[in-house]
């Protein structure tokens, strides 16, 4: 059974300004009346009609058993009628290492004042505070989405006076933008030999191997180039990498359109992955293909596994199925087929079937 979310808005609530709210949530025990500001978010996705949420507490607050924070997002989950995408997604990254960083997540049925708004997934909000930065550091920063992977600056970027979009620091306070130009410029003009000697000095390859093997296995393009954060923790530590926004998985692209392996991730557009496994000296390939091995015989990426997820979130969600899809219909225009729920849940069932052999495969003939 989910909770409840009930947003009471004292001002309309907007795009560009978060305002003033009082929220009752309530978890099946007790309703807790939590005060604090809140904005509609969103790029791609803010042309459905359901929308997510931007939210910010006045004071820390546990959703669930949740880690205590005061900022959180409210996500619809629209264009993915399973509403697990997401949530599997971050879970089996966060399963495979300890370190690796991913929100947790619960789900709720939402109200804005008092009217119901569908079920919803609220997650952690990916900041400086929740992937544990020393602030105190000169050299602990978190950008999103930074363009690092253009070998030429995009001509378009969300913000002009903070390319990068760099989260931590605040850009005004101390801007970091010379840290990622030297990032770029190592990544596309080093020698071979200088990129074998030195890649470990920028990059926990450990993560990155991860985060690589995720992109392979659910198939999502769009991860490569954005829906990432990438941090770096204090001084002492290189850059990680955060995965962000992954209902284009699993089966489906970005805007829904169906995916069986009939375009796949194409990981020669992030040049770093490209330079680790063209560069022996690198000894990435040895190290990603052990990495593979160790998750399977782990019972990690399996088809056990992963059915194992789905029918945990299914024994959350299935009460509230009917009333969400009665607001929000299977068969609206932005889909691009009328699958039900049920009918979704076996296209991921099918694409790890097939994604998995085909991937075990890939490993096992993988060479320099």
């Amino acid at each position: 059974m989910v909770s409840s979310l009930n947003v009471i808005a004292h001002k309309e609530i907007g795009w560009d300004k978060k305002q003033p709210c009082t929220i009752e949530f309530n978890d099946n025990s007790e309703i807790n009346r939590l005060t604090g500001a809140i904005k509609y978010r969103g790029g791609i996705s803010s042309k459905y009609h359901k929308h997510s949420f931007a939210l910010e507490l006045d004071d820390n607050y546990s959703f669930s058993d949740l880690p205590e924070d005061d900022d959180w997002i409210i996500n619809a989950g629209y264009i993915d009628k399973t509403f697990m995408r997401h949530k599997i997604s971050y879970d089996l990254f966060r399963e495979m290492n300890g370190q690796n960083v991913a929100a947790k997540s619960t789900y709720t049925s939402l109200y804005t004042d008092s009217i119901y708004q569908g079920l919803y997934l609220i997650m952690e909000e990916i900041n400086g505070g929740m992937v544990g930065l020393d602030k105190a550091d000169t050299m602990a920063m978190i950008f999103k989405d930074p363009p690092i992977f253009y070998e030429e600056k995009p001509r378009t970027v969300q913000d002009s006076n903070n390319f990068y979009q760099q989260k931590f620091p605040k850009i005004f306070r101390r801007d970091k933008s010379y840290y990622l130009e030297e990032l770029h410029n190592f990544m596309f003009n080093s020698s071979d030999a200088d990129f074998a000697r030195r890649v470990d000095e920028w990059f926990d390859i450990q993560n990155v191997i991860d985060w690589h093997i995720m992109l392979l296995f659910s198939n999502n393009d769009d991860g490569l180039l954005k829906n990432f954060y990438l941090y770096k923790l204090n001084s002492e530590t290189p850059f990680r990498f955060a995965i962000w926004d992954y209902d284009h998985s699993f089966g489906r692209d970005g805007d829904n359109e169906l995916n069986m392996m009939e375009r796949p991730v194409n990981i020669d557009r992030a040049i770093l992955l490209t330079r680790l496994l063209s560069i022996a000296q690198t000894a990435y390939i040895p190290r990603l293909k052990r990495r593979w091995n160790e998750l399977r015989e782990d019972d990690i990426i399996s088809v056990k596994n992963f059915e194992k997820h789905m029918q945990a979130i299914d024994k959350v969600i299935a009460d509230e199925l009917d009333r969400n899809f009665e607001k929000w219909p299977v068969d609206n225009d932005w889909y691009y087929d009328d699958n039900t729920y049920e009918q979704e849940l076996n296209v991921m069932r099918e694409y790890i079937r097939l994604r998995i052999p085909q991937l075990d495969e890939y490993f096992e003939t993988l060479s320099y």
